[in-house]
């Protein structure tokens, strides 16, 4: 199976820092990107509250945070001693990302400092405007609306439409097992061993974040990224091991195949 194991945001900082190329910055923005949500601070009650605005060398700098318990420490630790009103964590998504980055720029913003520390990286918003141009169009919403089509009944949907979408897919995502880092996750799904499947990153770097696993947090990932007909080499050993099926997507749109059926049909 060809993988590829992500890199961690502060690893994927810390080497843009040490070699500010085109190809470690293209990285890092995979990466800020692929995460499901962005944090900032908006300090007041009104409805119209300011995002807080760090100066550096007299250019005002939003604050980003990559995962929510981050910012939340630093609104209450010492951004709230800065201030005298309210300081609320904001969650933006990442799929609205390029309307909210023009309304920044817009309100006089040049530059987004992510995760304010000592691992911490400062963009210019044009560059991520840029960025959430290409990113914009990385949508996979079309399965989540196949599967709904299928359970519900659709005439114009069967099940090979589905398949063939997901088989089309460039890249399909698993979560690293944390002892055995080249295997997938294999959880006990509908009474069965099943292996987890995702069709794209942002939704399996999500599910690890929710169920608490350990070393897959929002900054230390360890997702899987492999081809779909390559992965069916690997799904026939995990089925010649005992694992009965694939679960894709696991929750309200999830969908589940047999591990032998699967393989049989993609030979």
């Amino acid at each position: 199976m060809v993988q590829q194991v992500h890199q961690t945001l502060n690893q994927l900082i810390q080497t843009h820092q040490v070699m500010p190329t085109a190809s470690s910055r293209e990285a890092l923005f995979v990466g800020l990107f692929e995460l499901k949500q962005w944090h900032i601070i908006l300090l007041g009650d009104a409805e119209d509250r300011l995002p807080y605005i760090e100066y550096e060398e007299g250019e005002p700098v939003l604050l980003v945070f990559t995962d929510a318990e981050r910012a939340t420490s630093a609104a209450h630790v010492w951004i709230e001693d800065r201030t005298e009103t309210r300081v609320k964590v904001e969650s933006l998504s990442v799929e609205s990302l390029l309307s909210i980055l023009r309304d920044f720029r817009i309100g006089g913003i040049d530059f987004l400092r992510f995760d304010h520390g000592p691992c911490s990286v400062r963009v210019s918003i044009a560059d991520a405007i840029a960025a959430a141009r290409v990113y914009d169009v990385m949508s996979y919403e079309g399965i989540d609306e196949l599967v709904d089509a299928a359970v519900h009944g659709a005439e114009s949907v069967i099940e090979e439409d589905l398949w063939d979408a997901v088989c089309e897919l460039p890249s399909w995502y698993l979560v690293a097992d944390v002892s055995e880092s080249d295997d997938p996750l294999v959880w006990i799904l509908h009474d069965e061993p099943c292996v987890l499947v995702f069709t794209d990153s942002n939704r399996a770097r999500a599910y690890a974040v929710e169920h608490g696993l350990e070393g897959c947090t929002t900054d230390v990932g360890r997702l899987i990224e492999v081809d779909p007909e390559r992965a069916m080499d690997h799904f026939r050993d995990l089925a010649r091991r005992g694992v009965a099926g694939a679960v894709f997507n696991d929750g309200p749109y999830g969908f589940y195949a047999p591990l032998d059926r699967f393989c049989n049909k993609a030979a």
